[in-house]
């Protein structure tokens, strides 16, 4: 199953695969300079085997993501969704849980996007599948390690700036 991305999120797949190609080769002249530095005895610096390994990672972690990348299905989003929640919606939830309830705000993004600390989610993630395809008032049961939490969809927004409104 291909993952979708949206332009946005193309945008910031291929900047996170130049950065990590970058640091591939960063890795690599460090591993050049140590191999030099130890000689034909590679197995006496534990430095060289650190970057090595360190090389591997990255190496995968690149073809990783050039392959969902290269799978990837691309999606447009010319107008934001506030009717049905969906990859783009920037929706507004209650969620109830057994002694509190709290707001947040979600936006609903493609891969590559998303971001906690600006609210941004995979629609992948458990919350976002939850959310994707309910209207404003429609409520859905979310399971967490405490228990069950209800949600409720409230308010639907075009854009973040009408959030901060």
């Amino acid at each position: 199953m291909s993952v979708k991305i949206t332009p946005r999120g193309e945008q910031l797949v291929l900047q996170q695969i130049g950065n990590l190609e970058q640091e591939l080769k960063h890795v690599r002249f460090d591993k050049n300079i140590a191999f030099n530095a130890c000689g034909d005895d590679k197995i006496a610096n534990p430095n060289f085997h650190k970057l090595e390994q360190d090389e591997r990672v990255l190496v995968e972690r690149i073809q990783e993501i050039q392959h969902t990348y290269k799978s990837a299905e691309l999606i447009k989003i010319d107008e934001r969704n506030t009717e049905i929640v969906g990859i783009g919606s920037i929706v507004k939830c209650s969620f109830e849980y057994t002694d509190f309830t709290e707001e947040e705000i979600y936006e609903i993004v493609g891969y590559g996007e998303s971001n906690i600390d600006e609210n941004k989610i995979f629609y992948d993630t458990p919350v976002a599948k939850k959310l994707i395809g309910l209207k404003i008032g429609d409520e859905t049961v979310l399971s967490v390690p405490s228990g069950k939490v209800k949600c409720k969809v409230l308010r639907m927004y075009s854009g973040w700036e009408e959030v901060e409104e």
